[in-house]
């Protein structure tokens, strides 16, 4: 059964309408550079980063901490989504004319498509099946195509904004530092999950292995006695 957490949107309501609120001030005043910044800022930390973090928590924080990676993991997703969404209208605000290379309209298309389909990903939050229902599966490989379809249309829409916005160098190296460390951390996860995974299946047969053998010396001992 789903923690009460997910069955109630008001956290992530109330995440939403501060970004929002946010987004709204920060369009009615300051400078061009800023909102630019912002939504840069915005968009890399909740699409890019926040997202990754909360997919490698499910992936691999769930044979150890059961049900604590399911918090952890909604609370990345939530966190992620607000500031993407935060990010993604302060875009709608920024003028093509900004820009110092690039395409921003293929820019803002995928921010579109990316902000429809995250949001299609937090409504099945809502709408999550228990474990032992006939369509689980089904919505199973509905949340799992839209997390894979999230994360590369952030992270391919993060890049082209860094075409289109031009910063130095070093902040584009950042953030492929990012990847990197989040890629080597989820290959490390990836053995030390199949190593405890195979581990625990060989502890679970010699387990049941023993006791049947027990049991059936236990009673042929007292047959013959």
């Amino acid at each position: 059964m789903a923690p009460s957490f997910c069955r109630c949107p008001s956290l992530s309501i109330l995440l939403l309408c501060i970004s929002l609120l946010w987004t709204y001030a920060a369009a009615e005043g300051g400078s061009s550079e800023l909102h630019l910044n912002a939504h840069a800022i915005l968009n890399t930390v909740g699409w890019g980063i926040l997202l990754p973090c909360g997919v490698i928590v499910a992936r691999y924080l769930k044979p150890f901490a059961d049900p604590a990676w399911f918090y952890a993991h909604i609370t990345f997703q939530i966190v992620g989504y607000a500031m993407g969404v935060a990010g993604w209208v302060t875009g709608l605000n920024l003028n093509d004319e900004d820009a110092t290379g690039g395409d921003p309209g293929k820019h803002g298309a995928i921010g579109g498509v990316l902000f429809g389909i995250c949001t299609l990903q937090m409504l099945a939050l809502f709408l999550r099946p228990k474990k032992e229902h006939k369509i689980r599966k089904v919505w199973n490989l509905y949340h799992y195509s839209l997390g894979a379809s999230i994360l590369i249309l952030g992270i391919i829409n993060i890049f082209e904004g860094f075409e289109i916005m031009s910063p130095p160098a070093k902040w584009r190296r950042a953030y492929i530092g990012i990847l990197v460390a989040l890629s080597g951390i989820a290959i490390m996860l990836e053995i030390v999950t199949w190593i405890y995974v195979y581990r625990k299946k060989r502890y679970s047969e010699a387990a049941l292995h023993g006791a049947t053998v027990g049991g059936t010396y236990q009673f042929e001992k007292g047959a013959v006695g």
